[in-house]
């Protein structure tokens, strides 16, 4: 299955008052990873957006195993677990590159919609698309 990773430095931004990252980072940075991996299997979410194929999020959990504070260099990635006939699925992890420490899980699944929210079989309309993701 594919995967896809980006990098990110923790910022001042980041944090909460504690100094610590703010909770809701790490689904944004989910989101980020989500897309690149999107891009390298050919999938320009603005282009399929303008032609009426939507991806609502229907289900998003994260857990946290560890903190990262301002400086933390983290890898975030993104990898496709399933795609199940109008939802795909995807793993990430976000590891502390400076000592390989897996510090937050999380999962997300996608249901494959229309300009007017009616769900279809994606591998029905983008065969090409569910080949490249699954890769």
């Amino acid at each position: 299955m594919r995967e896809a990773s980006i990098m990110h430095t923790v910022a001042f931004c980041d944090l909460d008052g504690m100094r610590a990252v703010y909770h809701p980072n790490y689904i944004i940075w989910f989101d980020l990873a989500r897309t690149q991996l999107y891009k390298e299997a050919g999938f320009h979410q603005e282009k399929w957006e303008e032609g009426g194929i939507l991806l609502p999020l229907v289900v998003c959990n994260c857990e946290y195993l560890e903190g990262a504070v301002f400086g933390d260099e983290l890898k975030v990635t993104a990898r496709v677990s399933e795609v199940k006939r109008k939802v795909i699925t995807l793993e990430y992890e976000v590891e502390k590159t400076s000592n390989g420490h897996i510090i937050c899980k999380g999962l997300t699944k996608q249901v494959c919609c229309d300009e007017n929210n009616k769900s279809f079989v994606l591998e029905e309309r983008y065969p090409e698309l569910v080949k490249n993701l699954t890769e």
